[in-house]
């Protein structure tokens, strides 16, 4: 049995590799989940799935959110693929029961809680068969908890629960405040104050998202709720959306008796409306002005300025038609991220910010940097500067591997009038994301569009690796493998042009066609400088790997060999040795396998494949004295 472990192992690296990855998706899905942000939980439920069709967490957490967000349809498909995955997974039909019920299916509903009283726990059980109970009227329904009528409505607000998160709140320690708020809306959903404090506490935790969400459900808070529109006044003052800032303070002065309160928001207002507040006090008392943006009230003078704003801008894009933005950009930083950071003027509106999110990239703080980038987009429209962090966004987005929001900007941007380099760079980056959806039509289009060899990029070699990429998908009679040919010959850079051999190497091993994915890889291994990191020293492995799987010893002992006098990763060298030690064991030279095994025993103690290697060395021991037994 031990000699067939070889082939069981050759991938096993890349498959841990990948379950670390997914592990530490539905880990970010469940704190999503948590924060109440279920789309981006959704997003990384989805990308589990797309790597792994048979993950049943990844369903159960998506049927979880989708519960929540009351699709209660698509939950349910979600449980039932959990459970189809995973029939252990009590969790699934517990929620599956739940979403019965919440569809109005009693008859499914008691059938999923009499699995899961059989299945379940003795927590599940006992809630089972509570619930069977409840649905055939043999037991008793649950009382609800009776309002407090001293502070009004169908709401409780002293639950022992409201008055912790309200001395939490009260402290300013907001991260636990919310923990309590959570548990007030699972007892009592749609409760308005847990809706109005948790809104304040994420307002003050800059989660402006769902601050929002929290805030439009809390109107209905006696006494208080009316605050929410000064608090979201503030969320879109922040956001850039003046108008709607705007509204909101208009709507908060209607219904506020604080003299403190409306003097700020009254300057706030002010402030977002272009005007200062003795200017407005001017107009209002002269009633009167010939401008054709006359105003004679503060609500006129703020209306005034809007579209003022508007016209300014619709006047600037129409000016666009027949000249360029810019020639720019200015200034290009390349960030950590491997990606370019541009900037269409250092001078120009909008440079303070993108300043501002070009370090929050470096500081690797991705999600604070896209709000600054969505800032400059928001106000600055039609500036250099603006279309510059339209082209910053897209490349972070890509980075992060947000391919849907690539998509959807990246056509909105579109259809603005964007002028070189930004057009063919956002053009690829866009058909780049398109690819990786599966959408190898609107991909093949957008780079049609797409001019090479820009000051952002893409390279002609860049540009043909796609164009192959999609041949291979889209169109693969159309000779994709000599498509990234002319890429690679057209690289002038030296590591990118390995890249592309690399590609072209997965090709051929997706055609089957395993002399030619194998000269590929010489071709990178013979272009290689020293001390060069991947794709190189990963070619010399794959080498050893496909020459050990057609059995051709000496080419594996070659490669394998190479392999470790390149590499400093240990993870593959101790992977080469272990390969090492097989090609002998193969061979039948027992003895050489033995000195190798305990090589990468002795050098690399406590690693995988050092333990693999003790398995195999007491096989090959084992063999060497028994040749003679074999061979009768």
């Amino acid at each position: 049995m031990l000699k067939c472990f070889s082939f069981l192992f050759i991938f096993a690296a890349t498959f841990a590799f990948a379950q670390n990855s997914q592990a530490v998706r539905l880990k970010q899905a469940q704190e999503y989940a948590n924060q109440e942000k279920y789309k981006e939980a959704l997003d990384e439920y989805k990308a589990v799935l797309s790597a792994d069709k048979n993950n049943a967490e990844a369903y159960l957490g998506a049927g979880n959110v989708r519960y929540k967000m009351k699709d209660y349809k698509q939950a349910l498909d979600n449980f039932q693929l959990a459970q189809k995955h995973d029939p252990s997974l009590t969790k699934a039909i517990e929620g599956e029961a739940e979403t019965y019920e919440a569809l109005n299916q009693k008859d499914n509903a008691v059938a999923s809680w009499r699995v899961l009283a059989i299945k379940g726990t003795a927590e599940q059980k006992a809630k089972a068969q509570s619930r069977i109970g409840i649905l055939l009227g043999t037991a008793p329904v649950p009382a609800p908890v009776p309002p407090a009528p001293a502070t009004g409505g169908k709401y409780t607000y002293d639950s022992p629960e409201f008055k912790a998160g309200l001395a939490a709140y009260e402290k300013n320690n907001c991260g636990e405040s919310v923990k309590y708020w959570r548990e007030v809306l699972k007892k009592e959903p749609n409760n308005p104050g847990a809706y109005y404090y948790a809104g304040v506490c994420r307002f003050k935790m800059n989660e402006f998202d769902n601050a929002i969400i929290n805030f439009n459900k809390s109107f209905d808070y006696p006494d208080k709720g009316f605050n929410a529109n000064y608090y979201l006044g503030r969320i879109y003052e922040q956001k850039g959306d003046n108008a709607k800032a705007i509204s909101y303070y208009n709507k908060y002065l209607q219904l506020t008796t604080s003299a403190e309160g409306r003097t700020e928001v009254k300057g706030r207002i002010a402030k977002l409306g272009g005007v200062s507040s003795s200017s407005v006090a001017q107009i209002n008392s002269s009633g009167s002005s010939s401008s054709s943006y006359a105003c004679n009230s503060l609500e006129s003078c703020l209306k005034m300025e809007e579209k003022r704003k508007q016209d300014s801008v619709a006047a600037y894009l129409e000016s666009l038609k027949n000249k360029p933005l810019t020639v720019g950009p200015e200034k290009i930083a390349v960030t950590e991220y491997g990606g370019s950071f541009a900037f269409a003027s250092t001078t120009e509106a909008g440079s303070a910010d993108l300043q501002k999110a070009l370090n929050l990239v470096q500081k690797k703080s991705f999600q604070s940097a896209i709000d600054a980038l969505q800032t400059v987009r928001q106000k600055f429209p039609g500036t250099p500067n603006s279309m510059a962090a339209a082209y910053n966004l897209l490349s972070l987005y890509q980075y992060l591997e947000l391919h849907d929001k690539v998509i959807a900007l990246g056509n909105s941007v579109l259809r603005e009038p964007v002028p070189e380099p930004y057009k063919s760079a956002i053009s690829y980056t866009l058909a780049a994301s398109q690819v990786k959806k599966a959408e190898y039509q609107n991909g093949y289009n957008t780079l049609l569009d797409v001019k090479e060899d820009q000051k952002l990029g893409p390279t002609l070699g860049q540009k043909l690796a796609l164009e192959a990429e999609i041949a291979a998908q889209y169109k693969p009679d159309q000779g994709s493998p000599e498509i990234l040919k002319k890429a690679i010959e057209a690289e002038p850079d030296r590591i990118k042009k390995n890249e592309l051999r690399m590609k072209l190497a997965d090709l051929y091993t997706k055609l089957q066609d395993q002399p030619s994915a194998i000269q590929a890889y010489k071709d990178i291994t013979e272009d290689c400088p020293q001390n060069a990191s991947d794709p190189c020293n990963k070619a010399f492995n794959e080498l050893g790997d496909r020459s050990f799987l057609i059995q051709n010893w000496p080419m594996a002992l070659e490669y394998y060999n190479k392999a470790i006098e390149r590499n400093r990763d240990n993870m593959q060298v101790s992977w080469a040795l272990f390969q090492i030690g097989n090609v002998f064991r193969k061979q039948g030279n027992y003895r050489e396998a033995v000195r190798s095994y305990d090589l990468l025993i002795k050098e690399y103690g406590g690693t995988y494949w050092a333990d693999q290697a003790k398995l195999y060395k007491d096989d090959a021991i084992w063999q060497e004295s028994n040749q003679g037994v074999l061979k009768k």
